[in-house]
């Protein structure tokens, strides 16, 4: 897109100076050669009113006294009314420009002056317009460069989001560029990545309690079969109740499959991640808009804290919209799991809504009290856990074991 932009000003502004320059530089051309031809009129006019002054008081027409009306490198021929020749100046080998000019006494003067004197100013003429042509394209095509970098930008922003959104990655913005068409279009990446976080955590909610609010009914039914079969005495209801636990076996392994085929999509999606680089990274991103609600935002992490982990689980972020005042990001390597807090200098929260904030509509703000059970059942879907450590001034810490597989006590 950069090339396009720029190749097609330059070609704008090269056809611009064709049309506007050529023209130009031919009536400068023009009025160049109008302007030496009445320069050497003026200095034949010179010429014949000194001859004139010397006829009427009977002196002489001397080369020498009629030579500093002369311009240097010019000839003036004289000729009287009595057949006299009188030639000032040198002469010249080349095709020459003429002007003449008659006396009061009768004299016939002709001023010569050599062509290339006004071909010289010609070519410089044009060799001004070219350059100021020159300069005019230059111009054009960096301010294309600029052009182009601030239309490429964005795009490059949205395509950069886009991919981080097809990754997995739910926490992209797009952020916004004071261009209206691309906001909207940034507006609603946005959205939809808001969406697409809210299904996926959905998704995973339900993977994580299809295996207590399945398994644990089953478990019971074994129990009563099992204790059915220790009753029973005849042999056709043995071999029933050996029939319905092979069932209930044969639909724990159904579950246990699915439950396995769901954590495998999962872990298909994780990777090894560095948690302070992530941060760092979604910090530069979210540092604009932060900078347009006159707030600052700050990241402290003293070295990498490796997880293994979803980066679009681990990239959500609430302390914009609903935050106040410095937010700082810290990230500690503790060992056996890895701690990302979030704080900021806001009221914080009310004491009454505290055990609840993590539940799914709660919300003190006027929000949708989505955020916050989006980012806690993405976390425990990686093996870590969300808690609020502080209540006023808030500070949030999330906890990622280094290894997915191993969940958060």
């Amino acid at each position: 897109m950069r090339r396009r932009l720029v190749t097609s000003t330059a070609l704008i502004a090269l056809a611009s100076v064709i049309v506007l320059g050529v023209p130009l530089g031919l009536v400068e051309a023009a009025r160049v050669r109008s302007d030496s031809t009445a320069r050497l009129e003026r200095e034949a006019d010179a010429v014949a009113r000194a001859i004139d002054d010397r006829l009427e008081a009977h002196q002489p027409l001397v080369p020498v006294v009629l030579e500093r009306y002369v311009h240097p490198g010019h000839r003036v021929v004289i000729a009287t009314r009595d057949g006299r020749r009188v030639t000032v100046g040198s002469g010249f080998g080349e095709r020459a420009m003429r002007a003449r000019a008659g006396s009061a006494q009768g004299a016939s003067v002709v001023a010569e002056a050599p062509a290339s004197e006004a071909g010289d100013r010609v070519r410089r003429a044009w060799l001004l317009i070219a350059a100021l042509a020159v300069g005019g394209v230059g111009a054009a095509v960096a301010l294309a460069f600029v052009q182009a970098r601030r239309l490429a930008r964005p795009l490059e922003s949205l395509a950069g989001s886009s991919a981080r959104l097809g990754a997995g990655d739910f926490s992209a913005r797009a952020g916004r560029f004071s261009i209206p068409e691309v906001d909207a279009l940034a507006h609603t990446l946005d959205a939809t990545a808001e969406r697409i976080a809210l299904l996926v955590a959905r998704e995973r909610e339900f993977s994580a309690n299809a295996s207590h609010q399945l398994r644990t009914p089953l478990t019971a039914l074994r129990l009563r079969l099992e204790e059915i079969g220790l009753q029973a005495s005849g042999s056709g209801d043995q071999e029933e109740v050996k029939a319905a636990l092979a069932e209930v076996d044969r639909l724990e392994r159904t579950i246990a499959d699915l439950l396995e085929y769901a954590r495998a999509a999962r872990a298909g999606e994780a990777v090894e991640l560095d948690l302070a680089a992530l941060a760092r990274s979604h910090a530069d991103s979210w540092a604009v808009l932060f900078r347009r609600a006159g707030r600052a935002l700050e990241v402290h992490s003293s070295k990498p804290a490796v997880v293994h982990a979803s980066q679009g689980a681990l990239g959500q972020d609430n302390a914009l919209r609903h935050g106040a005042g410095r937010t700082r990001v810290y990230v500690a390597d503790g060992g056996r799991r890895v701690t990302l807090g979030v704080e900021d200098e806001g009221s914080g929260i009310a004491p009454d809504a505290e055990s609840t904030i993590f539940e799914r509509g709660a919300s003190s703000a006027g929000g949708s009290g989505i955020g916050l059970h989006l980012a806690r059942v993405l976390a425990v879907a990686e093996g870590g856990q969300l808690r609020l450590a502080r209540r006023a001034p808030p500070r949030f810490e999330l906890t990622i074991p280094h290894r997915g597989g191993e969940r958060d006590q």
